[in-house]
């Protein structure tokens, strides 16, 4: 079989759900772990993070209703650069961030360091976490839940569930399913595929878009074709609404106390595609 038209033919095949997830390729891989800290520490741009001005509003309004003053401990899983521990030091908690980028964790550490914040920062894999420390507040923001296949879902809540302290909550935001009814399945090609993101050098950029309309999830594969080879990224959502996601902290251990509609504390709206949920361990 030709080679080329063996590669376009596995590209345009529909994989199956979380057959293979590419998170940890994002934040490793030099090139591409660079671009996203970019967007993370560009202001205006909701890509990586959310802008400055809602990460202020959901760090004012987490510090009020967990009265994360002096004293309190908190965990950020995903912590990228530190947009969410910093503020939750100056505020006067004691911050813990876990993120596997090493350039995101290097940011978040030298900035703790120059203004002499309670925030450490350590370059893990957060579903391996294994502290003798536990906290009161374990929060996961821009919704990481929904990157990750049911099994690391379930090994996550194990990890929290094993690091909070007696009281204490799990906060995070999740794509919501109207979300999932504005996808729409397609292909995308150009030449250096998102102005560059994916390779330093000069490629060829596929992407496909494919709905699973039974499963609630939705994927974009990646593939980047350099002269010296192929490389394929997958980014799976899955999409919830409150009962369904209900239902998988439940059987996780875990029990839903509050429904918002962000992580500024904003109420719920059933037409939104995403919302938060403040969880706690199932007694």
């Amino acid at each position: 079989m030709n080679p080329v038209y063996a590669a376009l033919r596995a590209m345009s095949e529909r994989p199956e759900p979380y057959a293979r997830v590419s998170t940890a390729d994002l934040w490793t891989d030099p090139h591409v772990s660079t671009r996203m800290l970019r967007h993370h520490l560009d202001p205006e741009v909701e890509a990586a993070s959310h802008r400055t001005e809602f990460v202020d509003r959901s760090v004012d309004w987490m510090v009020e209703r967990f009265a994360l003053g002096p004293g309190a401990r908190v965990a950020d899983l995903g912590c990228g650069p530190g947009l969410y521990t910093t503020r939750l030091a100056r505020a006067g908690a004691s911050a813990l961030g876990v993120d596997f980028s090493p350039g995101s964790v290097e940011y978040a550490e030298d900035t703790a360091r120059r203004d002499g914040l309670d925030a450490r920062h350590l370059c893990r894999d957060y579903l391996e976490l294994d502290l003798d420390e536990r906290f009161d507040l374990v929060v996961m923001v821009m919704r990481d839940y929904c990157a990750m296949s049911p099994a690391d879902r379930a090994r996550l809540l194990d990890v929290v569930r094993r690091h909070l302290a007696h009281g204490g909550s799990l906060l995070f935001d999740v794509d919501a399913e109207p979300a999932l009814e504005r996808v729409r399945e397609g292909r995308t090609y150009a030449p250096n595929l998102m102005d560059g993101f994916w390779s330093a050098r000069p490629y060829h950029g596929f992407r496909h878009t494919f709905r699973y309309d039974d499963e609630r999830v939705s994927v974009d594969r990646y593939t980047i074709v350099t002269e010296d080879g192929i490389r394929v990224f997958h980014t799976w959502v899955r999409y919830f609404t409150p009962d369904t996601l209900a239902a998988e902290l439940t059987a996780g251990g875990f029990v839903v106390e509050e429904v918002l509609g962000d992580l500024t504390g904003a109420p719920y709206d059933p037409a939104s595609g995403e919302f938060a949920v403040r969880a706690r361990p199932l007694d």
